[in-house]
């Protein structure tokens, strides 16, 4: 009977998460200065874990706006690009290690007039043998265009791990040759699983993509606004963590409306609801204003970085888009 270790971690804090409006935004490809959309992809060479498959299904379904980004050509001809890598590493490791059981074991028990009885008085755990199996995969990726220079390179690198223990009245190595027969296939089987990761984030490099991003929310009103704003306040809050972006925005107008815009913290998630809309002119409104009346450094740490966040994403988004029109 094999025993799975779970690991518990104990919590020595404990606290609420913070809250936060999800923004979607379009990253651009990190192959810059060309646009690329019909590829050669080579085999990967050392490609025993279907590496390359992985990343020919990646090829064929991305897409942005149900817009196709890539045609795989058959031949070099006509392409824009070559894509070809090699699989540096597939590797597995084991280590044995021993444990204490989850359960004990009666080794004394109580004795009346020289007979053994049914009550023990000492129990112990039991070391029992456990293995560490350590699974990693290395990839590379380059990218070259039609004059075999190479215009992207990046090493991928994941990796994944098991403990597993024993529970045998045999001794764990009688065992091993068990066990031997099966490392191959289920090293295949993980690092396989692992080249299927590696195959997406290679898709987010080679590709324009949309990535989602959290943006702290300000949970509280100020004392000063009265008790009544401040529990309405709160319940936009839980709208807004929820991602009811237009209910909670109707509120915030509302209540900003009625505390004449004068509360950072309302102007401040008011403008995350238009972030969160793509209008990023009526969230840097609001932001700017929020800027002029707060006066908490951590609160103002967060407008500034939702202004650079805005800044940031539409000078992304423009690269994107840049790219995308030539497809």
């Amino acid at each position: 009977m094999k025993q799975y270790l779970l690991l518990i971690l104990p919590f020595l804090f404990i606290g609420c998460s913070n809250k936060y409006v999800s923004i979607k935004s379009l990253q651009p490809s990190e192959i810059s200065g060309t646009n690329i959309s019909n590829v050669f992809l080579e085999q990967f060479t050392n490609d025993d874990i279907n590496q390359t498959n992985y990343l020919e299904t990646q090829l064929v379904n991305a897409k942005v706006d149900n817009k196709k980004i890539f045609t795989i050509k058959p031949t070099h001809e006509g392409v824009d690009a070559i894509i070809s890598g090699e699989v540096l590493e597939s590797s597995f490791d084991f280590r044995i290690y021993y444990d204490e059981s989850l359960s004990s074991r009666c080794v004394r028990y109580e004795y009346v007039n020289g007979a053994r009885t049914g009550n023990c008085i000492e129990y112990r755990r039991l070391l029992i043998p456990c293995e560490r199996r350590d699974y990693r995969v290395k990839t590379q990726v380059k990218v070259l265009n039609m004059k075999h220079e190479v215009i992207f390179s990046k090493i991928y690198s994941k990796s994944d791990y098991k403990n597993e223990c024993y529970r045998y009245n045999e001794p764990y190595f009688g065992f091993m040759l068990y066990n031997n027969l099966n490392y191959e296939k289920e090293k295949k089987r993980v690092n396989t699983q692992l080249a299927n990761i590696i195959a997406k984030e290679m898709i987010e490099d080679l590709s324009p993509h949309y990535i989602y991003q959290k943006a702290t929310l300000i949970e509280e009103l100020a004392e000063s606004f009265g008790e009544k704003n401040q529990k309405e306040f709160e319940q936009i809050v839980e709208l807004l963590n929820k991602q009811q972006i237009s209910l909670a925005q109707d509120k915030l107008q509302e209540l900003n409306k009625k505390l004449d815009s004068k509360s950072y913290e309302t102007l401040y998630n008011l403008a995350l609801t238009y972030e969160a809309q793509h209008n990023n002119f009526m969230a840097r409104t609001y932001l700017l204003k929020a800027q002029k009346i707060c006066k908490e450094s951590d609160d103002l740490e967060l407008i500034e970085n939702a202004l650079i966040r805005i800044k940031s994403n539409e000078l992304q988004e423009r690269k994107a888009k840049s790219q995308l029109s030539d497809i």
